[in-house]
């Protein structure tokens, strides 16, 4: 995976934004509550999972689903690597801006 050509922060914040829509789409009570709230760097590997799992499986509406699918394989080395390429990013203004607005979505249901 040496040759791999890394996620970019505009990449993620694709997806991010593509997590955020599908949150806007539920109606407020299929939302989480807003005590469970959490930036998804706090669930990282469950995230990167579905992340590839959707890339490979073609449900991922990502214009570079198939080259993220080729750079991140569906197994514990293309999971580790995608870890540690988000935590390179982690801190990219865009990054920030769009994971919080994916918390403002993802956690309005009422406690």
């Amino acid at each position: 995976m040496d040759d791999r050509t890394p996620i970019t922060a505009e990449q993620f914040v694709t997806t991010l934004e593509n997590m955020t829509k599908a949150w806007e789409a539920l109606s407020a009570d299929k939302r989480l509550p807003k005590s469970e709230e959490k930036s998804l760097y706090d669930d990282l590997k469950n995230i990167c999972q579905e992340m590839i799992n959707r890339w490979h499986s073609g449900e991922s509406s990502h214009p570079d689903r198939e080259s993220l699918a080729q750079a991140y394989p569906q197994n514990e080395q293309g999971l580790k690597a995608l870890q540690e390429d988000l935590y390179k990013i982690n801190t990219d203004p865009f990054v920030t801006a769009a994971d919080l607005q994916l918390k403002l979505v993802k956690y309005t249901a009422a406690d």
